[in-house]
């Protein structure tokens, strides 16, 4: 009778069957494993033992986990899942099937342009991040995969704020040798006083590591001065990024993202009149050189163009739904508003239309809504809007597909309305529309609609819900809500028509009645002052010490005089 090899016995953290081990750094083990219940590879990283016994670094997880695991983003690693199991916890996070960008800067075999692009890719992740009030604080080459397509995803983002410290790459001496020659000088004082400059800092070690060969230590030289065949510019951007002081930094990483584009740019491939024909502004687009893709998808292409001439940064947004949202554009560009995206001009035929505006370096509100907003921002954010749309209401041009992604900020952070009359699309046949108005028509009532339900998912977090009465459900957020931000919210948010805002000019004067009333209530409200503690005025201390000085005087005398005649 034959015997049946018995099978080794899985091993499991949670759902997952770990099916190998990836690597070790100094705060965590790394696993291959198996999703069996969606069939997919995964990533888990298993918290040593020490950290989670330490109370600190587990509030920190139980908080920061939950915003880490909302990160969103094409050139982010996303986080699927945390738990814990035996005392021990962990993240599960997707596999990326590819290499390292370390690998990526050691080969001779990849062109220096096609590195320097995936850095720039890298700052992308890094600012939407970074909107979202997360700071990576470890950067470095081992930290950002490379998957088989070409595209670099950072991996471990938010872990180091959770644990408190950067993870170092250790040898078998143990010498660390990687993590540190990334660190920002302030974070080698203290990782909790850091901004995301500290991140900005790491990336320039990269760039240098990039363009030299080796990292920049001590009092480093230029690139240019170890290679004589860099530009300048490339001195610049180093010298920007590892600046001692944070505030000499790039303030952004879309800043440094835009920075390096525009170098490997070069002199640059001009962009095709064909491809974006824009009746009237053929010119414009043919002093254009590509910057960069900013979306492209089956729907249509926005691309990033710098000006040969002036030198600044436009948007040329193309999409195939014919003449939609080409009327609003024409309207817009001669209708100017600050809070409302400046279009230089628009065009296109029967299929596809073209439209060219100023370049919003802030990007959207959408990349800035992992976190809920304090109601002062987010009602800050929402009267822009207004005022933005109002004015675009009293000129009869009606927006009709407000949402997160199409308001955009400035480098000032100032709101910039965008892609009026653009129609919806969801990649996602039947996902739903949630800023769309009950009543399902384009409107300017249905603008103030969807303006509700953005700043209702500003405060909240989520999208809005009612009671049987039709009522808006605030319960959740009372506590934190002033009663006539959430009057604003419910009629704002009204299912019927009727009851809901008339204009967007209604609601700006509710808000400054509410301001009046606050400043009443503040003028009103009696001063307490603390009683000082008892001092003598100079004058005081003046008289006391002349009387002090007369005293002793007379006394001397009185004994003078006794002395004289005793």
């Amino acid at each position: 009778m034959s015997q049946v090899a018995e099978q080794p016995k899985q091993v499991k953290i949670g759902e997952y069957v770990l099916t190998g081990k990836i690597g070790q750094g100094g705060i965590a083990e790394i696993y291959k494993g198996r999703q069996e219940s969606l069939n997919r590879d995964v990533a888990i990283k298993i918290l040593f033992a020490k950290l989670c016994e330490e109370q600190d670094i587990l509030r920190r997880f139980e908080r920061e986990s939950v915003v880490i695991a909302r990160l969103s983003h094409p050139n982010i690693v996303h986080v699927i899942d945390k738990g814990q199991a035996s005392n021990r916890y962990y993240f599960v996070m997707e596999y990326v099937d590819g290499t390292s960008l370390r690998e990526v800067i050691d080969s001779e075999k990849i062109a220096l342009r096609t590195k320097l692009d995936m850095v720039a890719q890298v700052c992308k992740a890094l600012d939407y991040a970074h909107k979202n009030g997360v700071i990576h604080r470890d950067i470095k080459p081992a930290n950002i995969l490379i998957d088989r397509q070409g595209n670099p995803r950072v991996a471990d983002f938010g872990i180091a704020q959770i644990i408190g410290t950067p993870e170092t790459e250790m040898t078998s001496s143990d010498v660390i040798m990687g993590t540190l020659s990334y660190m920002s000088p302030e974070q080698k004082v203290s990782s909790t006083n850091v901004d995301q400059t500290t991140d900005i800092y790491a990336v320039g070690v990269i760039i240098y590591e990039i363009l030299v060969g080796r990292k920049p230590l001590g009092r480093f030289k230029l690139p240019s001065e170890l290679k004589p065949s860099l530009s300048v510019k490339f001195d610049e951007i180093i010298q920007k990024c590892l600046a001692q002081e944070p505030k000499d930094r790039y303030q952004n990483a879309a800043a440094l993202k835009n920075a390096i584009l525009n170098q490997i740019a070069g002199g640059g491939e001009t962009t095709s009149s064909d491809e974006f024909s824009v009746g009237g502004v053929e010119s414009f687009v043919g002093n254009c050189r590509y910057l960069d893709t900013i979306v492209e998808n089956k729907f249509g292409s926005t691309i990033l163009v710098e000006n040969k001439v002036s030198k600044r940064l436009y948007v040329i947004k193309r999409h195939k739904k014919g003449e939609a949202g080409r009327k609003e554009a024409k309207l817009l560009t001669s209708l100017k508003h600050k809070s409302i995206i400046n279009i230089l001009g628009s065009g296109g035929d029967q299929k596809s239309t073209v439209i060219i505006s100023d370049y919003a370096q802030g990007g959207s509100l959408a990349e800035r809504m992992v976190r809920r907003w304090e109601w002062p921002k987010a009602t800050n954010v929402i009267l822009q809007i207004a005022s933005g749309l109002d004015f675009a209401h009293k000129n009869n041009v009606v927006h009709g597909n407000l949402r997160p992604s199409n308001i955009l900020f400035d480098a000032e952070d100032n709101v910039k309305i965008t892609d009026f009359g653009l129609p919806v699309h969801y990649d996602a046949a039947k996902k739903k529309n949630w800023y769309s108005p009950p009543e399902h028509k384009q409107s300017k009532a249905g603008d103030i609609y969807s303006a509700g339900v953005i700043f209702h998912q500003m405060l909240t977090g989520r999208n809005p819900a009612y009671d049987s009465a039709d009522r808006l459900v605030l319960e959740d957020v009372e506590r934190i809500l002033p009663e006539d931000i959430g009057d604003i919210l419910s009629k704002l948010l009204s299912i019927r028509v009727a009851n809901r805002y008339k204009s967007f000019g209604e609601l700006l004067l509710d808000w400054e009645d509410f301001e009046r009333r606050q400043q009443e209530a503040r003028r009103k409200r009696p001063v307490v002052l603390e009683a000082p503690a008892p001092q003598k005025s100079s004058i005081s201390a003046g008289l006391i010490a002349a009387t002090a000085g007369g005293l002793l005087a007379v006394i001397a005398a009185v004994l003078y005089f006794a002395g004289a005649f005793g």
